[in-house]
């Protein structure tokens, strides 16, 4: 039991990207994670599957129909009790949670005409967990179609073969609408599936990942990480922070 929990800890802490904020030296902190699940069990006593293989059950009833089998949601959340539960389950409490668009791949092939929108975003979080490639961002809303948001792989920078053992590609992350409309931008969460990337390349070890976008009034902003999609532990980013113990009733973002 000790052991798959520290793995599970390992799963969550391994990609925190910020430090512990201590708010009081004398107060008692309990760490805070975001995370990447699906829904395996709907109702009142949901439970939801981390990419890594490990089980979450909320501590706390939740409405019967806010989470279906199948979808899959960015949450936000504290681990809770291990001893009564099942192998492999951690209970939780639930803090926030957004619900996750699935999305395939695009590609723009050398030598062709970019279709695609791109009107800049606010992006909050870039992951990797599972085979997919995961986004919490916000923008305005769309004026016109389509109104899609979509990662296209651009193959005009790449030289690549389909041997190589270390890819580089070069992908883009758009808002593919010709204009918007400014004064409210909301939350979106999106995870892209790589796994047309294994059929490509079927001797990868690992991708490096180029990733761009437009952020709002910031101009274009890039990400360079490494994807791998055989390994037991994403390489996902979670937010860890450290707050004060207290009572939250889950709610959307």
């Amino acid at each position: 039991m000790k052991k798959w929990i520290s793995v599970l800890a390992t799963a969550l802490m391994a990609f925190a990207f910020t430090s512990c904020l201590n708010l009081d030296n004398n107060s008692d902190f309990i760490p805070e994670y975001w995370c990447m699940a699906t829904v395996t069990k709907g109702g009142v006593n949901p439970v939801f599957q981390m990419d890594e293989g490990f089980f979450l059950a909320p501590d706390k009833a939740q409405p019967a129909d806010t989470f279906a089998v199948g979808e899959r949601y960015y949450l936000y959340l504290v681990l809770g009790d291990t001893i009564n539960q099942p192998a492999k389950t951690s209970s939780i409490q639930l803090y926030r949670y957004g619900k996750t668009n699935i999305k395939a791949l695009e590609v723009l092939p050398k030598d062709s005409t970019d279709r695609w929108g791109n009107m800049p975003i606010i992006l909050s979080d870039l992951s990797y967990s599972g085979h997919y490639c995961n986004f919490y961002f916000r923008s305005f809303q769309g004026d016109g179609l389509p109104n899609t948001f979509e990662l296209i792989r651009i193959k005009e920078n790449e030289l690549t073969t389909p041997t190589d053992t270390v890819p580089k590609l070069f992908f883009e992350l758009r808002h593919n609408v010709a204009a918007n409309t400014s004064g409210v931008l909301y939350k979106r969460f999106f995870s892209f599936d790589l796994s047309s990337l294994t059929t490509d390349f079927p001797n990868a070890v690992r991708f490096n990942i180029k990733i761009s976008w437009s952020e709002l009034g910031r101009g274009t902003w890039t990400s360079t990480n490494d994807y791998r999609p055989d390994q037991t532990l994403s390489n996902a980013s979670i937010l860890l922070a450290n707050r004060k113990k207290s009572e939250f009733s889950p709610t959307p973002f």
